[in-house]
C-alpha cells in the first residue's frame, strides 16, 4: 500500500512538473500533450491496479485522506485563481459591482443606504421610477441594478456577507475587500464542504466506493456547481456563492449531527450550528435558502430514532437561530423599505418594472412556471460552430455526469436500497427542492439565465452522488459503473473548462479572445 502511494506521488509530481514546464515556456506540442494528458491521467490513475481504484472509503487510511486534501486544494486553486483574470469583474473597471464594498462603508458611517451624491432629480420626480421605458424616454440617469426607495439607493442583495466579511475586513485592515475576493472565499469554503459532505455520505451509505469515484465525482460536481462563479465572480455570484456556502455547511452539520453524532448534547449543539448556517443563507440569497426544507426529513429521521421527552425542547433550541436571524433580517428590511418582508426585489432599477410582482395572483403565470422547469431541467442549447463549441443547457443536459443520475435512480435495486436505508423521503425532498426553487425563480425573475441554475445545481450534485453511489453498491457489474462514471466525470470537467472559455457577459474569454484561440490550438496540436 505504501509503495503504491509513493509511486502515485512520484508519477503525479513528475506529470505536474511536465505540465508546469510546458505551460511556463509555452512549448506548443508540450502544452497540447499537457492539456490532454491531464484528462488521460485522470482516467489512467483509475485503472484496476491504481491505488485510487483499490482503496475504498472504508479502507482509506490517513494517506488516502492526504490525497483527498491535496485534490481539494487543487480544485480550490483551479476555481479561485482565474477569478482575477477579467477586469470587468475583478475591480479594475469600477462600476455597480462594488455594491458590497459601498454598503460596508455606508454602515460604518451609520446608515444602511448607499450614499451616492449623483441622484438624478428627474428620477426623484418620476411617478413610477421603476418603469424602465419611462426612464429611457426621459433620459433619466440612474444606478443600474440597485433598489431605489424614498430618494435613496439600496443594495437588494443579501446583507450577510457585508457583516461577516466586508465590514470586519475594512475595520481590521483599513481597506475595502474587493467583491470578487469574497466570492473566492465562499467558493473555497463551498469546495471544502463538498469534499467533507460527500466523504460522510459515502462512509455512511456506500463505504466500499472506490476512492477514484469519490474524487472524480466530487471534483466534477464542484466545477458544475461553482464554475459559473469563476467566470463572473462579483456581485451576483457573491450572493449566490455565499448562499451555497452556508447551505452546504448547514446540510453537512445537520447530516453529521443526525447520522454520526451519538451524544445528545453534541447532537443538539451541532444541529443548532447547522441551523445558524441555514438561517444566514436567507440573508445571502433567499431562493437558495429554500434548501432548508431538507432539514425536514433529517428532523423526521432524528425524531424516529430519538423518541423521548426532550425531543420538543431540542427542536425548540435548534429553531432559535432561524428565529433570531429572521427577526434581524425583518428589522433590516423594515428600516429600508417600511416592510419586514420586502428584500428590495420590488424596487429594483433593472430591465423590468418589478412592482407588478406585488400582486401574486395577478402575476401568477402557470405557463411561465412550466417554461421555467423546461429551461432549468431540459433546455438544450444549440452548439456553436466556433470554439469552444458548448453553451449552457439544463440540469440534465449540459454535463455528462448528470445524465447518470436519472439512469441510476430508475434502477429497482437502487430504489430498494434507498428505501431499506430509511432515506427515501430524504431523497424525494432532494429531488423536489430544485423544482420548488425553479418555481420561485421563475415567478420573481423577468427571465431565467444560467446563474439562476446555480441556486439548485449543487443539490442536483448531491442527488447525483447519492444515485451513483447506490448504483455502484447494488450493481453486479461494478466495473461498468466505475468506467462509465470516471469517463462522465472527466468529460464534465472538460465541459466546465470549455464553458469557461465561452465569451459572455464581459468575462475573461470576452475580454481576451486571443486566449481562447491559444487554447484551441493547444487542443488541436497546432502552433501559435
Amino acid at each position: 500500500m505504501l509503495k503504491s502511494y509513493k509511486m502515485l506521488s512520484i508519477v503525479t509530481a513528475a506529470f505536474a512538473l511536465f505540465v508546469a514546464i510546458s505551460f511556463f515556456f509555452k512549448v506548443d506540442y508540450m502544452m497540447s500533450i499537457s492539456f490532454w494528458g491531464i484528462f488521460i491521467y485522470l482516467i489512467v490513475v483509475c485503472n484496476k491496479k491504481s491505488i485510487l481504484r483499490t482503496t475504498t472509503i472504508e479502507t482509506i487510511g490517513w494517506k488516502g485522506k492526504v490525497v483527498i486534501a491535496v485534490v481539494c486544494l487543487g480544485v480550490i486553486l483551479l476555481c479561485i485563481l482565474p477569478m482575477d483574470l477579467a477586469p470587468f469583474w475583478n475591480g479594475e473597471i469600477p462600476d455597480h459591482r462594488n455594491q458590497y464594498e459601498l454598503l460596508a462603508d455606508s454602515i460604518l458611517e451609520g446608515h444602511i443606504y448607499i450614499d451616492y451624491d449623483d441622484v438624478d432629480p428627474k428620477l426623484l420626480n418620476m411617478n413610477n421610477p421603476y418603469d424602465t421605458q419611462a426612464r429611457y424616454d426621459n433620459n433619466v440617469s440612474y444606478h443600474w441594478d440597485h433598489a431605489f426607495y424614498e430618494g435613496h439607493y439600496y443594495m437588494y442583495f443579501g446583507v450577510v456577507p457585508v457583516f461577516l466579511l466586508f465590514i470586519p475586513f475594512k475595520v481590521i485592515t483599513g481597506n475595502s475587500l474587493v467583491t470578487y475576493q469574497a466570492t473566492q472565499f465562499f467558493v473555497m469554503m463551498s469546495i471544502i464542504a463538498f469534499f467533507v459532505l460527500f466523504y460522510l455520505i459515502a462512509k455512511k451509505y456506500f463505504s466500499k466506493l472506490p476512492l477514484c469515484l469519490y474524487i472524480l465525482m466530487t471534483f466534477a460536481i464542484c466545477l458544475i456547481s461553482l464554475g459559473y462563479c469563476v467566470q463572473f465572480p462579483a456581485l451576483y455570484c457573491t450572493a449566490i456563492s455565499s448562499g451555497i456556502c452556508f447551505m452546504l455547511w448547514s446540510l453537512l452539520l445537520y447530516f453529521y449531527a443526525v447520522m454520526y453524532e451519538q451524544k445528545p448534547v453534541r447532537q443538539v449543539s451541532i444541529a443548532t450550528l447547522g441551523a445558524l448556517m441555514g438561517a444566514l443563507a436567507f440573508g445571502c440569497r433567499p431562493p437558495i435558502a429554500l434548501i432548508n426544507l431538507l432539514a425536514i426529513p433529517l428532523a423526521a429521521y432524528y425524531a424516529k430514532n430519538n423518541k423521548g421527552k426532550h425531543l420538543i425542547r431540542n427542536f425548540a433550541i435548534i429553531a432559535i437561530p432561524y428565529i433570531l436571524i429572521g427577526i434581524l433580517l425583518m428589522l433590516y428590511n423594515y428600516l429600508r423599505f417600511d416592510s419586514p418582508f420586502e428584500f428590495g426585489q420590488t424596487y429594483q432599477l433593472t430591465a423590468v418594472d418589478q412592482t407588478m410582482y406585488t400582486d401574486f395572483w395577478k402575476h401568477l403565470d402557470i405557463k411561465g412556471l412550466l417554461s421555467g422547469l423546461h429551461y432549468n431541467f431540459l433546455y438544450a442549447p444549440s452548439m456553436n460552430m466556433r470554439f469552444p463549441y458548448f453553451n449552457y443547457g439544463g440540469f440534465l443536459v449540459t454535463y455528462p455526469l448528470m445524465w447518470l443520475m436519472p439512469l441510476c435512480l430508475v434502477q429497482d435495486k437502487v430504489r430498494e436500497a434507498i428505501k431499506n436505508e430509511g432515506i427515501k423521503i430524504m431523497v424525494y425532498f432532494i429531488a423536489l427542492v430544485p423544482v420548488i426553487i425553479t418555481f420561485f425563480d421563475s415567478y420573481w425573475a423577468p427571465e431565467l439565465c444560467e446563474r439562476y441554475r446555480l441556486d439548485a445545481y449543487f443539490i442536483f450534485g448531491i442527488l447525483t452522488f447519492l444515485a451513483i453511489g447506490y448504483r455502484y453498491k447494488t450493481a453486479e457489474n461494478k466495473e461498468m459503473v466505475i468506467s462509465l462514471t470516471c469517463v462522465c466525470s472527466v468529460l464534465s470537467i472538460l465541459v466546465a473548462f470549455l464553458l469557461f472559455m465561452q465569451p459572455n457577459g464581459a468575462n475573461f474569454a470576452e475580454y481576451f479572445p486571443e486566449a481562447a484561440d491559444k487554447i484551441k490550438k493547444i487542443m488541436l496540436f497546432k502552433k501559435f
